[in-house]
């Protein structure tokens, strides 16, 4: 019987520690999309003249760098054909890095939104390798961090990251406009999305939730209309702009963590 009990104790001890190392690497590929995005925006605002916004994104390439070489680490977790992918991401993030001061603003904002593209279309094949054989509570909590939330990032990451732009130079673009109407309807999307997925976990496994959550999902989607609204009545389609172009991203930024507030929500399921 000892032995039997022994027996279940390490398996239980070694189902943990696997579902730990998955939620680690999860966090990490977040955490290389979150880094990606300051580094765009923070590109944009300093192209259009923001000279502080520079010493913002050398400290995100720092953390890029970091947060890849996590990844690198942590190979086993996934495999060496999604490592590889990653490391072409990194490779192709490196060259870009060297170039984005010296491209046109839009250019170099439009180049490192394909990467993240590529990223979070690797953070749902992350999560379909790691999860696809776990229960249904696992695929869908993972699922809902490894997509929805990183999709609702990327929307929120190019509103503020070319509106912050917008501020900094004091006019809206004809190109930005169209630009900025559709990153809108991206957020307005993965919003729906995202809390239609919080909600149906939240129905079918309360338990596993705080209390108060759907109160807290409505808090969030109206600040995150407010910032819209702010966009619209504030950026787009205005000339002699008088918006501080840092105070609008550090908003932006401010919305993310919101939404990254829900995704550890979700890790912690994962880990427990």
């Amino acid at each position: 019987m000892t032995k039997i009990i022994l027996v279940l104790s390490l398996m239980f001890t070694s189902i943990l520690a696997s579902d730990a190392k998955s939620v680690r690497y999860m966090e990490s590929v977040k955490d290389v999309v979150i880094a990606t995005q300051k580094t765009r925006g923070g590109t944009y605002n300093f192209l259009n003249g923001n000279e502080f916004a520079q010493f913002g994104v050398y400290e995100q390439r720092s953390k890029l760098k970091t947060a890849f070489k996590s990844l690198n680490k942590q190979f086993k977790v996934v495999g060496s054909e999604l490592d590889t992918e990653f490391d072409t991401l990194y490779k192709q993030m490196k060259s870009l890095n060297k170039l984005s001061f010296e491209l046109d603003p839009l250019t170099s904002f439009k180049a490192y939104s394909s990467l993240v593209k590529k990223m979070i279309s690797l953070s749902e094949k992350v999560q379909d390798k790691l999860y696809s054989d776990s229960s249904k509570l696992e695929q869908k909590v993972s699922l809902v961090m490894s997509s929805d939330i990183l999709k609702l990032t990327e929307g929120l990451g190019k509103l503020r990251g070319l509106g912050s732009g917008i501020a900094a130079r004091t006019e809206c673009e004809d190109e930005e406009v169209d630009y900025m109407l559709a990153y809108i309807e991206e957020i307005d999307k993965s919003m729906n999305t995202f809390i239609n997925s919080m909600v149906a976990l939240n129905k079918n496994y309360g338990a596993r939730y705080p209390s108060g959550l759907n109160d807290k999902l409505s808090k969030y989607k109206k600040d995150v209309n407010y910032y819209i609204v702010f966009a619209k009545d504030k950026l787009i389609e205005k000339d002699d702009i008088k918006i501080d172009s840092n105070a609008y991203f550090n908003r932006g930024t401010d919305l993310i963590s919101g939404a990254l507030e829900f995704y550890n929500m979700n890790a912690k399921i994962l880990k427990d």
